[in-house]
C-alpha cells in the first residue's frame, strides 16, 4: 500500500477517535454541569434549573458541533424522555425516547440489544398513557431482538425475560379485572420460557436455582386465585377454556392445570435445593412443608398430610430437632405465596387482631376480633371473615399428626366499599 493513502488513512482513524473522545467529554461534561448546577442551586436555596431545557440544551449543542445522529446523543434522548415522564408529559418523553432509539439502530443496526432501555421505556409510557397493546408490542419487541441475538433456549435469555415479567407483574394492579387477567395469561407464558431455560441450562446447585423456581410456582397460585376470585374473562383473547364447557368446570380446569404446573416448580425448589454445596436438612425441610401447603391450598389434603410428615421426619435428622419442629409446625401458619409486585397492601387498611381456629385441615374457623371495642362496623367484620375464612393454613402437627390449635394474627380489616 503507498505510503500517502496508509498516512491518510492512519490520519483519518486518529481524527476519528479524538471526535469520539472529544464527543464523550463533552457529554460528561455536560451531565457534570447538571448534576453541579443543581446541587449548588439546591445548597444556595435557588429554584433549580429545568432538567428538560438543560437535556434539550445539551442535545442542540452535540448536533451542532457534531451530528444529528452522535451515539452520545442517545443517552441524552433516554434522559429527556425520563425527566418528561417525571412530568407526565408522556407524548413527549416517548417521542424522545423512541428518537434514541432511532440512534442506536442507525449507529449499530436494527437489532442491536444496545436498544433495550429505550422498548422498557417506552413500554412504561405506553401503559401511563393506557395504552397496553402498545406496551406489549414494545415489550415483544425487546424478547425477540435478544432471542435474535442469543437463541431461543440461551441461558443469557434470562435477565430479559425476568425484566419483561417483572414488568407485567408489575403493572397488573394498575389493570382492570380483564386486563389483569392478560397481564398474567402473559406472565405464565414468560414463566413457561423461563423454566424451559432452566430446565435445560442451569444445573440444581446454581445459587439461584431456588428461588427462580419458587417464583415460577408462586406465579401459578396467583393466576389460580385470580381466576378463583374475577373467572376467566373470554373477551380478553387469551381464553384457555374448552368450548360449550360451563364456567364451572372451566375454572376446575385451570385451577388443574396450575396445580400441576406449579408443584411442578415447587417440586423441582426441592431438588435444587437437595444440590446446593451448602444446603441444611433445616432448608430442605421449609422447601418440602411448601409444597404441603400447595397441596393443602388446593384441596389435596392426605397428600399434603403425606407432604408435612415426610419435613417432619426430615427435622429428625437435624441438630437441634424440637426447637425446629417448634418453629415450623407448633403453631398454624397461614399459608401464602407472595408476589411482592403484586401483592402489595394498600396504606389505607389497618391491621386488627384477630383469634380463630384452624382445623387438621387448615381451615379457619371461630373468627372473631380480639378488641372488641375496635371501630369496625358489622359490615366489615363480615367482610373480614369471608377473606379470611378463604385462606388456608398450615395446620399445628404433633408427632407428625396434624390437630386443631388455636391462633392469633394480624389481618387487614377489608375497607368498606363505596
Amino acid at each position: 500500500m503507498p505510503t500517502a493513502i496508509t498516512n491518510t488513512i492512519v490520519s483519518s482513524a486518529v481524527k476519528y477517535k479524538v471526535v469520539r473522545f472529544s464527543v464523550c467529554i463533552l457529554v460528561v461534561l455536560v451531565m457534570g454541569t447538571l448534576a453541579l448546577k443543581s446541587h449548588s442551586q439546591s445548597t444556595a436555596q435557588q429554584p433549580q434549573s429545568d432538567p428538560v431545557e438543560d437535556y434539550l440544551d445539551a442535545i442542540d449543542r452535540v448536533e451542532a458541533d457534531y451530528s444529528a445522529y452522535s451515539t452520545e446523543l442517545s443517552d441524552l434522548y433516554l434522559g429527556l424522555g425520563r425527566s418528561l415522564l417525571t412530568n407526565e408529559e408522556y407524548q413527549k418523553a416517548r417521542q424522545a425516547f423512541q428518537r434514541g432509539m432511532q440512534i442506536e439502530r442507525i449507529n449499530y443496526g436494527l437489532n442491536s440489544l444496545s436498544q433495550s432501555p429505550y422498548l422498557l421505556s417506552i413500554a412504561d409510557t405506553e401503559s401511563y398513557m393506557g395504552k397496553w397493546e402498545q406496551s406489549q408490542k414494545a415489550l415483544e419487541n425487546l424478547y425477540s431482538i435478544n432471542r435474535q441475538a442469543y437463541g431461543a433456549d440461551d441461558p443469557r435469555l434470562l435477565p430479559v425475560l425476568n425484566q419483561i415479567l417483572n414488568w407485567y407483574l408489575g403493572s397488573y394492579p394498575q389493570r382492570s379485572a380483564n386486563g389483569g387477567y392478560t397481564n398474567l395469561v402473559i406472565s405464565e407464558r414468560i414463566a413457561t420460557r423461563i423454566y424451559n431455560i432452566m430446565v435445560k441450562t442451569m444445573p440444581l446447585n446454581d445459587l439461584q436455582a431456588p428461588d427462580s423456581f419458587r417464583r415460577i410456582g408462586h406465579l401459578h397460585y396467583f393466576i389460580a386465585n385470580h381466576i378463583r376470585q374475577h373467572g376467566e374473562p373470554s373477551e380478553s383473547g387469551f381464553t384457555m377454556s374448552t368450548a360449550g364447557s360451563s364456567n364451572l368446570s372451566s375454572k376446575k380446569t385451570l385451577s388443574h392445570q396450575h396445580f400441576r404446573r406449579g408443584k411442578a416448580a415447587l417440586e423441582k425448589v426441592i431438588e435444587s435445593t437437595v444440590h446446593q454445596e451448602n444446603t441444611s436438612k433445616r432448608d430442605q425441610a421449609v422447601a418440602i412443608a411448601e409444597l404441603g401447603d400447595w397441596y393443602l391450598v388446593f384441596g389435596q389434603r392426605t397428600s399434603a398430610a403425606q407432604t408435612y410428615q415426610l419435613a417432619y421426619d426430615i427435622i429428625d435428622k437435624t441438630e437441634a430437632p424440637e426447637q425446629l419442629k417448634s418453629e415450623l409446625f407448633d403453631k398454624p401458619k397461614l399459608i401464602s405465596f407472595p408476589l411482592v409486585e403484586a401483592e402489595s397492601l394498600s396504606t389505607e387498611q389497618e391491621q386488627m387482631e384477630v383469634s380463630l381456629t384452624v382445623t387438621p385441615y387448615g381451615v379457619p374457623k371461630n373468627i372473631q376480633l380480639v378488641d372488641t371495642s375496635a371501630d369496625v362496623t358489622e359490615k366489615q367484620l363480615r367482610a373480614l371473615r369471608r377473606a379470611l375464612g378463604s385462606q388456608r393454613f398450615r395446620p399445628r402437627i404433633q408427632n407428625g399428626d396434624t390437630q386443631e390449635a388455636p391462633h392469633q394474627l394480624f389481618y387487614p380489616v377489608p375497607l368498606p366499599k363505596s
